[in-house]
Formats: C-alpha cells, structure tokens, sequence
C-alpha cells in the first residue's frame, strides 16, 4: 500500500513538472511574440565650419644643409604669410622635419649611389574661418609649398549636433513601433533597449583643387574658387519595444 501510494506521488509530481515546463515554455514564447524590433533615423543638412589643412614643402639637394635651409626658409615665409591673414599661433604646428636620403642604381658598379637628400617640412593649420581658405592655399603655393592635401573639413560642435540627431532618431523609432501596434491592434509598450548604430564621420566635399601653376592669382578670386559642400549628417537607432 504504501508502494502504491508512492507510486502515484511520483506520477503526480512528473505530471506537475510536465504542465510547469509547458506553462514556461508558454509564457516564453508569449513574450518573445509580445518584443518588437524597429530602426529610427534622423538627418540634416549641415554646413562645415571648421578646416584642417596640411602644408607640405619638400626641397631636394646633394647637400643636406642646402635642402634643410632652402626649405627652413620656405617654411617662415609661408609661417609669417599665415599670421599675416590672422592666424593665431595656438592654430598653427609646424614641428614637422623629415629628411629622407635619395640613392641612385649605378648599372656598371651594381651599387647604389647616394644621389641627394629630400627636407621635408609640414605645416598643419586648424582654420575656422573658412573665408580665408582660398587665400592661404592660394599664397602657400606662390610661397614654395609643393603639395597640399585636400581640407579636411568638419564641424566644432559635431557632439551637440549628434546628440541632437540622437533624440530625433529615438522619437523616430517610437513612431515606427507605434505604425507598427496599430497595425497588430495592439498596445505600444515601453522601451526595451535603444541602440546607437555606430556611423562614419562626416566627410565634406573638398572644394576645388589647386591649379598645377602658381601663377599669381587674387586673393579674393581664390576664395570664391574654394568653397566647401554640405553634407548630410546622419544618425541611426535600434530599438525594441513591448507589445500589449
């Protein structure tokens, strides 16, 4: 008898366990049905405000001293330029020097030659007054300046703006999960989880490169000439929301 009775004590409690493990199994699948996932986006069209620019004199010379003076000298003409257009030094780093020696293949020795030296100086500009981009480039080059890159344009406050575009982009993918529970008949829910979706840096149009000649041009027609684009800042999220 007592056999019997927990012979049945077991049943029961298998049968317990059975129902409990589908109740479960139950109530996870109504939750994961009850989760919706959207995306929000927000934009806008922004104008760049700051430049970073990047002056490079190379000089080459048999003589090493001959090339580091010529382009020594070159480097102060084009530092005194840049502070005549009233460019504060705290924008300005010129503490770039690379000397680099230049050999030569002699076919009937089969050795190489030393042939000279190449002086490179760099001058990087951190420019917020974007008026005065053509006029620096422009002088740089009539100055002894061989190669520029192209601007690197930007925005000072970029942080503020994303942040900005962040809460836009949230309200936008509540929106989206509100479309999305009216077309279920359902109840929007709260947030879940909000994810930012990480984006590339903005990267501006590069206005007009420089003309291979450094004949003398005007420093108010240079201006006109270089001219940064808008671009168009973008910022995503992901998001998941409760259904009720």
């Amino acid at each position: 008898m007592a056999f019997d009775s927990r012979n049945r004590f077991q049943k029961f409690s298998l049968i317990s366990i059975v129902i409990g493990i589908g109740l479960m199994s139950a109530v996870r699948a109504e939750t994961v049905s009850s989760v919706i996932e959207v995306s929000g986006v927000a934009e806008r069209l922004v104008r760049p405000d700051l430049a970073h620019l990047e002056i490079t004199i190379d000089v080459r010379d048999e003589k090493l001293d001959t090339a580091r003076r010529e382009a020594g000298t070159k480097t102060v003409s084009v530092l005194r330029n840049l502070k005549e257009l009233g460019i504060n030094d705290d924008a300005i780093d010129s503490g770039s020097l690379t000397v680099q020696p230049e050999f030569a293949w002699d076919a009937k020795s089969g050795a190489r030659r030393l042939q000279g030296y190449l002086v490179t100086r760099a001058i990087r500009v951190r420019l917020l007054d974007l008026d005065k981009l053509g006029a620096i480039l422009e002088r740089a080059v009539k100055l002894g300046a061989n190669q520029i890159a192209p601007p690197r344009f930007a925005l000072q406050d970029e942080s503020a703006l994303r942040q900005e575009l962040l809460t836009e982009a949230t309200r936008n993918a509540r929106q989206n999960a509100a479309a999305i529970a009216r077309g279920l008949d359902a109840k929007l829910g709260a947030a879940l989880r909000v994810d930012a979706i990480e984006t590339d840096q903005p990267t501006f149009a590069s206005p007009v490169m420089l003309r291979a000649s450094a004949a003398p041009v005007e420093d108010a027609a240079a201006s006109e000439s270089y001219r940064p684009g808008d671009i168009t800042l973008r910022v995503s999220v992901k998001a998941s929301f409760a259904l009720n």
